[in-house]
């Protein structure tokens, strides 16, 4: 999944931003957020989660899974 994130995120980088939590060492954050399974994506607006899915996707459905979310049209 880094090849598809990184692509979006470089694509998307004024609309959102991608934030990565390393599982292996940061267990406090893994148990406060609920990660159960890898790769989980959560959508935070302000500060709070509004959001969450969980799977390897390809980048299209990555990217409508967040706008539905943020519930923002996609423009192109």
């Amino acid at each position: 999944m880094k090849p598809v994130v990184t692509a979006v995120a470089l694509e998307y980088r004024d609309t959102f931003t991608f934030a990565k939590l390393d599982v292996n060492t940061q267990h406090e954050k893994t148990v406060e957020y609920q990660i159960r399974g890898t790769p989980t994506y959560i959508v935070f607006r302000n500060g709070e989660i509004v959001g969450r899915f969980i799977g390897a996707m390809p980048s299209a459905k990555l990217v409508q899974q967040i706008l539905s979310i943020l519930e923002i049209e996609e423009t192109e």
